[in-house]
């Protein structure tokens, strides 16, 4: 082969090979990693091969209106934190943006408010709300917001609080008398109850609202993804898209900070 053609070759491959990596760089940041449970109803479930669910639904519509694809990386509640703290994954849904948590992530705008509720076995007719749990148990699920939600409820901790690994664990503490009440968010314990036929029952008032929003690691990929779903997300509430999302699932809007505010 002639030298100028074997300069133009070299010249062509490196040409294809910088174009391949600059696609795959390029694809690499069109992703969207998500952290999810793989049975987390009404935020996160598989049905027929396929995520559906609130958390879905909005995170589905953030990527398309952000120009993103996002990519389910699933594992237990334990295991998704664990993923976003090491960078396995970008961000997660449902998660509750509280001073404590802003320690470790910058938030994006919240898609939706959050209140918690007890839920007791369904033959328990003694507990009523937090005011019956002085003395007993509350289990929560290790690595949830509500554990902290029910320690702001309870500032002479009258209530002994209980964490497990798992929400089959704490149902089944609940329904076997081995703690006297759960304490998760209101949608969640409404949905799955129902969904599931957990042998539970919710008490008392919802309270502890909170803004649910995705968190993003504080550096400069973090902030990048969370600027391109900031601008998608008030799109979204602009157009009634979060609106609408929210009462497909749960019959209200739950899209907007309630009247009396966040507690």
């Amino acid at each position: 082969m002639k030298l100028g053609g074997l300069v133009m070759c070299l010249c062509a491959a490196v040409l294809l090979s910088a174009c391949d990596q600059s696609k795959q760089t390029s694809d690499a940041q069109d992703v969207l990693r998500v952290g999810a449970t793989p049975d987390g109803y009404p935020h996160y479930f598989k049905e027929g091969g396929e995520f559906k669910g609130f958390s879905v639904d909005v995170l589905n519509a953030v990527a398309k209106k952000a120009g993103l694809k996002v990519e389910w990386v699933t594992s237990d509640w334990v295991g998704v934190l664990g993923s976003l703290q090491t960078g396995k994954v970008d961000t997660v849904g449902n998660f509750a943006d509280t001073p404590e948590r802003r320690k470790a992530y910058n938030f994006s705008t919240p898609y939706y408010y959050s209140a918690a509720q007890l839920a007791v076995s369904k033959n328990n007719n003694w507990v009523h709300g937090l005011s019956d749990l002085n003395g007993k148990t509350v289990a929560a699920e290790l690595g949830s917001n509500y554990a902290n939600v029910l320690k702001e409820s309870d500032p002479e901790h009258k209530i002994n609080l209980v964490t497990y690994e798992g929400r089959d664990v704490v149902v089944n503490a609940v329904a076997q008398g081995k703690a006297d009440a759960f304490i998760s968010g209101q949608v969640i314990l409404l949905g799955q109850i129902k969904q599931k036929g957990l042998p539970l029952k919710v008490v008392g008032e919802p309270f502890g609202v909170r803004q649910v929003a995705l968190p993003f690691r504080k550096d400069a990929q973090g902030d990048k993804l969370r600027k391109k779903v900031d601008a998608a997300l008030d799109q979204l509430r602009n157009d009634g898209t979060l609106k609408s999302i929210s009462e497909k699932w749960f019959d209200q809007d739950l899209s907007h900070a309630p009247a009396g505010g966040q507690n």
